[in-house]
């Protein structure tokens, strides 16, 4: 499966990474740490997978989440997960709205999170 990674903290992205190293199917090819380089990434490549924060270094998960739904997106969307601080049931309604399969709370639900990321990763060969 292969996952973009969308976190501008370096120390979660280093625990994620870590968590999933050993899950065979998964491999996070890219990381972006604000909205123009996960687009950017997005339109060059094609991914299954997206874990995506909501707050980021510049811009925000939500307009990440976003343009992989415009009409002139030309990939499969990858199914996402929006693991946040922010996690507030407005937020939650909101990604909710964007068709954001997963929405985890990164203080409480990181572990919840990694499980869900391997679950998801058997449906990939």
């Amino acid at each position: 499966m292969r996952v973009l990674l969308v976190e501008d903290s370096k120390i979660l992205r280093e625990a994620i990474k870590e968590m999933l190293k050993d899950c065979a199917r998964v491999n996070i090819d890219d990381h972006a740490t604000n909205k123009h380089e996960a687009i950017s990434l997005l339109d060059t490549k094609e991914y299954d997978f997206m874990i995506a924060d909501i707050e980021l270094a510049e811009g925000n998960g939500f307009d990440v989440v976003k343009h992989t739904l415009s009409p002139d997106y030309k990939f499969k969307r990858p199914l996402t997960l929006m693991l946040t601080n922010h996690a507030h049931g407005y937020y939650k309604s909101i990604a909710k709205q964007l068709g954001v399969k997963y929405f985890y709370d990164k203080s409480m639900d990181f572990e919840t999170a990694i499980q869900t990321i391997e679950e998801e990763s058997k449906n990939f060969s």
